[in-house]
């Protein structure tokens, strides 16, 4: 029975490579040594170049995990088909385990320390919200009313940092529900239209997917564009407008939140995402947590978020998802 090519061609590779290194010791004192080195020396040169190919893809894997790891995306470990970079790549295993490690310690710090805040934030709050009530001073009343406000504010902050710490530690609860993601998006842009106006900036939504849903949570997939609205109207200048375009992609809706704000410097845009990032030369307020939130709660939900930006051009976040079709 004649055996399959593959299986003939591998053990034809392994013979000439055998060949190619017992010819010198077979040729010697047979052929002069000048037609030894014309023979033997282009397949030499045959396995050096595949040895170098070899190693440089192993090198490319490993680069490549590197890089997955440097982003926080899992990644599994690299498997060497050389064997000299081996403890190589297990020093990179080890390093990228102990890099989640004190990942998942440093989320759960956080999330710990932030539930502990809750509690006298609350008492702060309420009890300023009783002093109020009862101040006959106009003054007192309106530095109580700033207590109140700050108190609110940590609120939301402590409840940010809550949310981020569980989507990184997986421990986030999402629903699933099949809803319109029309009506979803119109909603948050109807709730921050008074806020856009304080700024005297407008919204707009332009949908050209009528009836398309998604399966998910709806209330966390409003939370995605409450933080890309707010985001963009904290930075667009006054008298333009953040218009928000809807569409279907092939089996996803993609969602752009576009501003004529100032930009973002490309240095940046590699850390858009990232926790409490704030870039150099932005004074607007914020703790650097809606971005992050929007990122971890859309791949929650299967899908994925792109921000284009040049400076003096305004910034457009593109948020794309599952489309819900039909069994």
């Amino acid at each position: 029975m004649a055996l399959p090519l593959e299986l003939r061609m591998a053990a034809g590779a392994v013979l000439m490579v055998g060949a190619a290194a017992q010819l010198p010791v077979v040729a010697e004192g047979v052929l002069p040594p000048w037609e030894v080195a014309a023979v033997a020396g282009p397949l030499a040169g045959g396995l050096v170049a595949a040895r170098v190919r070899r190693l440089r893809l192993a090198l490319a894997d490993l680069t490549a995990y590197a890089d997955r790891v440097g982003r926080g995306e899992p990644a599994a470990p690299v498997r060497m088909p050389a064997p000299e970079l081996e403890p190589l790549a297990e020093r990179v295993a080890e390093l990228s385990g102990r890099l989640a490690r004190e990942e998942h310690s440093r989320a759960s710090f956080i999330g710990r320390v932030s539930h502990e805040l809750r509690t006298p934030i609350t008492v702060i709050k309420g009890y300023a919200y009783t002093l109020q009530r009862a101040q006959p001073d106009g003054a007192a009343a309106a530095k109580l009313d700033v207590i109140n406000g700050e108190c609110e504010r940590l609120a939301y902050l402590v409840e940010d940092l809550l949310e981020l710490s569980r989507a990184q530690a997986g421990e986030l609860r999402i629903s699933s529900q099949l809803f319109p993601l029309r009506e979803c998006v119109h909603e948050v842009a109807d709730r921050l239209r008074p806020v856009a106006r304080d700024r005297d900036v407008g919204i707009e939504v332009d949908w050209a997917c009528d009836g398309a849903r998604v399966m998910g949570d709806e209330n966390r997939v409003r939370q995605i564009f409450a933080n890309l609205l707010t985001n963009g109207i904290k930075y667009a200048p006054a008298g333009t407008r953040v218009t928000v375009l809807g569409e279907q992609d092939g089996s996803q809706l993609v969602v752009s939140v576009a501003d004529c704000g100032r930009g973002i410097a490309e240095r940046d845009l590699p850390h858009i995402f990232e926790e409490f990032f704030q870039a150099p030369d932005r004074s607007e307020p914020g703790a650097g947590l809606g971005l992050a939130i929007a990122r971890e709660l859309t791949e929650a939900h299967g899908g994925s978020i792109a921000v284009e930006s040049r400076l003096g051009e305004g910034t457009t976040f593109c948020v794309r998802l599952p489309a819900w079709t039909e069994v």
